[in-house]
């Protein structure tokens, strides 16, 4: 992180310019002051010129500043003279289709930019294709965020698409973009070619049963993903059961986020029997606003006691009541790797707190988050 005299405030004044000149040729870090709107790009292109012609601005956020269109070409036309900037934040500034195409225009030249969230921007079907298009020529960008686009499964067979010939894409945030089922096969297909995307968010989709089967197949042959969040889906109990059978022998994903799902007893089942073989998965969120099930609860804390690699592990909203807290509370006794577990939201009363608190007496490596309230 750069020292926090190199991080100024982007003002509508002339407090910007003054704080560039006293920045000159030094790495900076650019964030928008609390409140500030560049409506349109009005008065935002004669700032970034200054700022690109004084200092070596490398992180630039510029979230819920009203850009629209205009303010996308402004972003575009200083990123042609840029030759530092590495991180850019543009969420939240509807810039539509013209925004994002100027955007995608300058990436084809631009060699530096490697961090780019356009989330919530209304892209739209041609600001969606200007960008997957450009990912086919650009060579720098690593992490890219999507999310709040509307993209839908036309959205996200265009970048399937050119994620079968990208090469440098780690990062990919596609999350609330109504995707379904058709959207997600399409990812899915892709990521039997592609070998270097590592992080994948494709929460609050809609993708039902079907996808989530779809993905656990792909996930057999797949040795790249580390990290894949697949939140709030309705993928019910035969998706991540399917996840679960296929993680006897992935042997990559360290972070799974099956949260919000249905999984049910048969769900919860099917991950604790896993979790007894499976050597690679760090961080699992099992949280929702359904319930796991008595059997199911039960389950994952029986396998607690035995698994020695998960360190994170998120119960919470899962109705758990006295049986599965005091079931958690002893194999917490025993377990020597979980660091932190979530059991907030839950129906634990003070005889499992007393539990919890003397498992903790015991082993002193946990951090546990206890709620009773719904």
């Amino acid at each position: 992180m750069l020292p926090a005299n190199r991080t100024f405030v982007l003002r509508r004044t002339s407090k910007t310019m003054c704080a560039a000149v006293e920045n000159a040729k030094q790495d900076t870090v650019v964030v928008r002051k609390s409140g500030v709107k560049f409506r349109n790009g009005a008065g935002l292109q004669d700032k970034l010129n200054c700022l690109n012609a004084w200092c070596k601005v490398t992180v630039l956020d510029l979230n819920e500043c009203g850009l629209r269109e205009g303010g996308g070409q402004a972003i575009a036309a200083a990123l042609r003279m840029n030759t530092t900037l590495t991180n850019l934040n543009l969420y939240g500034n509807g810039m539509g289709e013209g925004g994002a195409q100027a955007i995608a225009a300058v990436l084809r030249v631009n060699t530096t930019l490697t961090n780019l969230n356009l989330g919530d921007n209304d892209l739209g079907e041609g600001g969606t294709q200007a960008i997957a298009d450009v990912l086919r020529v650009n060579t720098t960008i690593t992490d890219l965020n999507l999310n709040f686009n509307s993209l839908g499964e036309g959205g996200a067979q265009a970048i399937a698409a050119v994620l079968r010939v990208n090469t440098t894409l780690t990062e990919l945030d596609l999350g609330d973009n109504s995707l379904r089922e058709g959207g997600a096969q399409a990812i899915a297909a892709v990521l039997r070619v592609n070998t270097t995307l590592t992080n994948l968010d494709l929460c609050n989709n809609e993708l039902g049963e079907g996808a989530g089967q779809a993905i656990a197949d792909v996930l057999r042959v797949n040795t790249t993903l580390t990290n894949l969040n697949l939140y709030h889906n309705s993928l019910g109990e035969g998706g991540p059961q399917a996840i679960a059978a296929v993680l006897r022998m992935n042997t990559t994903l360290t972070e799974l986020d099956l949260g919000d799902n249905e999984l049910g007893e048969g769900g919860g089942q099917a991950i604790a029997d896993v979790l007894r073989v499976n050597t690679t998965l760090q961080t699992l969120n099992l949280g929702s606003e359904y319930s796991l099930g008595e059997g199911g609860a039960q389950a994952i804390a029986d396998v607690l006691r035995v698994n020695t690699t998960l360190t994170n592990l998120d119960l919470s909203g899962n109705s758990l009541r006295e049986g599965a807290g005091q079931a958690i509370a002893a194999a917490l006794r025993v377990n020597t790797t979980l660091t932190e577990l979530d059991l907030g939201h839950n129906e634990l009363g003070e005889g499992e707190g007393q539990a919890m608190a003397a498992a903790l007496r015991v082993n002193t490596t946990r951090t546990i988050k206890r709620s009773s309230s719904p």
